[in-house]
């Protein structure tokens, strides 16, 4: 690290006892250094004779919950597809810095607030009430929004809805009250809480399709529908999609449950 800063003549690194961290510069080195990397395989692919089929790493970030439901079952398909591809997957439900982990794309949920990226709106899910069979026999049948204020629900802590619910059915909105006897920070979890039979939970439909279809959750109040989620897939501004990450989005869109 040091013959580096040497070279640049600039410091790279921030050091302290426990850790070592790029600074600024450091972060705008390593940009740099990728960008040159990128021009590198491709020259090597043309050299190949590969330049109409994109070749090396392929970083895609997102949440777990939403790379286990919508990403991972596609994965075999496109691997088949570009064979020439590696794909290095990194689920976390922290908004990772997409620069010094060095990430081609990412998918992310709601509101965007990092200026830094550049975004690209995919569609938007929605979200809707689910509970256990062994729940709903315990509880009794939920027949109206207003029953909710009653049920056992779990929350999602990361939502900005957790003391209430919106609600939607054509063009009325309710409001309604609920308490959270069990929460969670991650939609996976929220996901297994309901499974496990402890209440109500409002879920975005990719990630409780699979549950309904098995019979292990019921999809209560169908006519009423939670407030819509927006995906967008993003990368670092001011640099070119790559190739690989660009053909990944092309062939993952067309997959995902996306209603509009």
């Amino acid at each position: 690290m040091s013959g580096l800063e040497d070279a640049f003549g600039a410091r790279l690194f921030q050091r302290t006892t426990r850790k070592v961290t790029l600074t600024e510069t450091g972060a705008k080195a390593l940009e740099r250094a990728r960008l040159i990397v990128e021009e590198f395989e491709t020259l090597g692919a043309e050299v190949r004779g590969l330049e109409r089929e994109p070749v090396g790493m392929l970083r895609v970030s997102s949440s777990i919950a939403f790379a286990r439901s919508e990403l991972v079952p596609h994965v075999p398909d496109f691997l088949r597809q570009y064979p020439h591809l590696l794909l290095d997957l990194n689920t976390d439900d922290r908004q990772i810095d997409l620069v010094a982990e060095g990430v081609d794309l990412a998918f992310r949920f709601g509101a965007l607030k990092d200026s830094s990226l550049t975004a690209r709106r995919l569609g938007e899910y929605c979200r809707v009430l689910v509970a256990s069979p062994a729940y709903i026999e315990r509880a009794g049948e939920i027949r109206a929004p207003l029953d909710l204020q009653t049920a056992r629900c779990i929350v999602f802590t990361a939502s900005s809805q957790v003391h209430h619910w919106t609600l939607m059915k054509g063009g009325v909105r309710k409001e309604v009250e609920i308490e959270g006897d069990v929460r969670a920070s991650t939609g996976r979890v929220v996901l297994d809480f309901a499974r496990l039979g402890l209440g109500v939970a409002m879920l975005p439909k990719f990630l409780a399709a699979g549950s309904i279809e098995r019979g292990e959750l019921v999809h209560i109040l169908p006519d009423w529908k939670g407030p819509t989620i927006d995906l967008h897939a993003v990368w670092a501004s001011g640099r070119r999609l790559p190739r690989r990450a660009r053909v990944f989005l092309e062939f993952i869109q067309p997959r995902l449950g996306l209603t509009g």
